[in-house]
């Protein structure tokens, strides 16, 4: 009896044994069931990059607060490596070196930058920086002559030729009477076509308020500098000259001529208008045309 005792109780503890087995295999199914697996993302492979600094944005505003620049300048502004200011009526009167001096302190601020200075009115001064220094270049007044207005002009006379020959009338109202001539010239360009030398021939006649018309003539020098300008594209040069002359109708005398006035290029040569004051025959107006007559090469 004891012998069945022993037998049934190992077949019980044998049965427990499975069947926890069993209860352990369905847990573990069931949670490979309901566990989705998560795949780990690779790290990216590293490349070499270049980071690229951001372009510092230029501050739109600037103070100045040195006691000498506040005193002054009013004001003013910075575009395109170019500085314009606006200074009061202290800063005129001051002298070169003390404006230099001011300018410096502000020159460190803005370097590399050139100035132009809003003195009043319509007084400019531009001044460039050198290095460490700065100096000015130029002061003008907007209400004068602009320079830019005016451009080198090639004054087209060289060549193997240089005699020149001119005909003209000259009209003169002074002393009570009116004169009119025909005025003749024939000379040579000289120093680089800029300043030449003539022989003048006037012969007219001279009408008085009250009296018969008389003949009149006379003969002299002369000489002529010419500027070589042009002015807003047009061929125009300015001269200006001096002369001496021999009246031997109606009268005979000498006398001292100046002469002003342009030649404006058009066609072989010039047309010319101009003003003559003599110390006698007082003042009168000359219109003419200059032109050469080119040389023509021996033939072999």
């Amino acid at each position: 009896m004891k012998k069945y005792r022993i037998i049934a109780l190992c077949l019980l503890l044998l049965a427990t044994c499975i069947s926890v087995e069993a209860q352990t295999w369905r847990s573990n199914n069931r949670n490979r069931v309901r566990t989705t697996r998560v795949q780990k993302k690779a790290d990216p492979e590293k490349k070499d990059t270049i980071v690229l600094a951001s372009k510092k944005e230029e501050p739109k505003y600037k103070s100045l607060s040195d006691p000498m620049v506040v005193k002054y300048l009013r004001g003013g502004f910075a575009k395109e490596k170019k500085l314009h200011l606006m200074t009061n009526s202290d800063y005129a009167a001051l002298p070169a070196n003390q404006k230099r001096e001011v300018l410096n302190k502000v020159a460190q601020e803005f370097a590399g930058y050139d100035m132009t200075l809003y003195t009043g009115g319509q007084e400019r001064e531009l001044w460039i920086t050198d290095g460490n220094n700065i100096k000015l270049i130029e002061k003008w007044n907007n209400d004068s002559l602009r320079i830019e207005d005016y451009l080198l002009l090639e004054l087209k006379r060289s060549g193997k030729t240089k005699v020149f020959y001119y005909v003209g009338g000259m009209l003169n109202g002074g002393n009570g009477s009116t004169s009119y001539s025909l005025n003749l010239r024939g000379g040579t360009y000289l120093y680089e076509n800029l300043l030449d030398a003539s022989v003048t021939l006037n012969l007219g006649g001279n009408k008085p308020k009250d009296g018969k018309s008389q003949f009149t003539g006379d003969i002299g020098v002369d000489s002529r500098a010419y500027l070589p300008f042009r002015i807003k594209n047009i061929n125009l040069a300015p001269y200006a000259g001096a002369g001496v002359s021999w009246s031997f109708a109606p009268e005979s005398y000498f006398e001292l001529r100046l002469l002003a006035g342009g030649c404006w290029f058009v066609g072989p040569g010039s047309l010319d208008i101009g003003l003559q004051y003599g110390t006698k025959s007082d003042f009168a107006v000359i219109l003419g045309y200059t032109f050469r007559i080119p040389s023509r090469k021996k033939q072999k």
